[in-house]
């Protein structure tokens, strides 16, 4: 049996559970139409097209606040939450896709619904390419077969 909080926040099972929790809150949240932010380890995540560090330079920890525009992009599947946000003062666009365990935080007005003790690390999991990320989105694979047609 392990011990040790570092052992336990950072085992296999741990971040499993994490991640369908996170899916399951972010989901009730989408399909109740309530807007939230959520606070992400932004190493993990990916950006497409990738914010210039002279519009912003990311913290390790960042707060997203999914409303307007924002939330009405927002999706989710089993491994990723996806929204697009604009940054800087000339509200650059970009599309993220959070790894469902890199939340480590959501918040729903001023009340705190998850809190997570999982860290990613450097993970030596299989690295997606942008390809694989954006198929792994339903929405994209639909926008895919419509242009196909």
């Amino acid at each position: 049996m392990k011990s040790g909080k570092e052992e336990i926040f950072q085992s296999k099972a741990y971040k499993e559970l994490i991640k369908k929790n996170n899916y399951n809150t972010i989901e009730f949240l989408l399909k109740e139409n309530l807007e939230f932010m959520v606070l992400c380890y932004t190493k993990p995540i990916y950006f497409n097209p990738p914010v210039p560090e002279d519009i912003i330079l990311f913290d390790e920890i960042a707060m997203f606040i999914i409303s307007g525009y924002t939330f009405e992009t927002a999706s989710i599947d089993k491994d990723y939450f996806y929204f697009e946000a604009g940054f800087g003062s000339e509200n650059y666009g970009s599309v993220l896709t959070v790894p469902l365990e890199a939340v480590g935080q959501i918040v729903y007005s001023e009340d705190i619904l998850t809190i997570s003790h999982y860290e990613p690390k450097n993970q030596n999991e299989k690295e997606l390419n942008s390809m694989e990320i954006l198929l792994q989105n339903p929405e994209n694979l639909k926008l895919l077969k419509r242009k196909k047609q």
